[in-house]
């Protein structure tokens, strides 16, 4: 068992159960599958009044369900838990290797800002373990209300 944000628990395989306050949603390396994350996290987030707080979280889960299919081949799943004043967003994959965030470079290369922009977004983030690959998580600021 795992716990995550609000004190939930749920198992490291498997989806969690069904909350007003959590969603799950399996993931794969099929064509057009980081942008129903995308649609998923938006719908999710649809009653905060931030838009520029739900672009942040949808660019999130945009760049980690990008680097488990770029690095890992095979994410597994997204996982969104709303606390107060904050959401949580993991991203599992079969990867075993530690996320390696890179420096900013130039415009003329492509990638590699994820994590950096993870970094700059997030209240706080870090991976773990999870069978034989791993889960990224952050956290982001949600308003009060």
């Amino acid at each position: 068992m795992r716990t995550t944000l609000a004190g939930a628990r749920f198992p490291t395989t498997g989806p969690p159960p069904t909350l007003p306050w959590a969603r799950w949603l399996p993931l794969s390396a099929r064509a057009g599958v980081a942008a129903e994350a995308r649609a998923f996290t938006a719908d999710f987030l649809a009653g905060v009044p931030d838009p520029f707080v739900v672009a942040d979280a949808v660019l999130v889960v945009s760049e980690l369900v990008g680097n488990a299919l770029r690095h890992a081949g095979e994410p597994g799943a997204l996982l969104l838990v709303r606390g107060p004043g904050r959401v949580r967003i993991e991203v599992s994959d079969s990867s075993p290797r530690p996320p390696l965030p890179r420096p900013p470079h130039g415009p003329d290369e492509r990638g590699g800002l994820g994590l950096y922009l993870l970094d700059r977004l997030a209240l706080r983030w870090g991976w773990r373990p999870l069978g034989p690959g791993k889960t990224v998580w952050c956290e982001l600021r949600l308003p009060e209300g």
